[in-house]
């Protein structure tokens, strides 16, 4: 099946014009706070940086700037409740969820 492009897709709907939408953040918070929950629980500190301990494999990975800001404001947010978060271990939490769901 061909994807419908955004202008074949106003075209059928016949659309006078065109707006972005963004979704916000706060449209996906369960997914967030589950994340969020499932990391401050399995953190832990041995005097350093707090970090999950099954966590055994450490990897340099690159991100553009807006994603890194991203995981930066989210990292902010979650360590708020006292448990120091770092925009990786928001990263590797994110992708860990997608990989226990079966992504592929």
């Amino acid at each position: 099946m061909a994807r419908l492009s955004k202008d074949k897709i106003g075209t059928l709907l016949r659309a006078k014009h065109r707006e972005p939408v963004k979704t916000p953040l706060y449209y996906a918070p369960p997914f967030l706070d589950e994340l969020r929950k499932g990391l401050q629980e399995r953190l832990v500190s041995r005097g350093g940086r707090p970090t999950v301990s099954e966590w055994k494999v450490v990897r340099k990975t690159r991100y553009s700037k807006e994603t890194w800001q991203w995981l930066a404001k989210l990292a902010e947010r979650w360590s708020q409740g006292g448990v120091s978060v770092s925009p990786s271990q928001v990263a590797a939490r994110i992708v860990e969820e997608v990989h226990r769901a079966g992504a592929k």
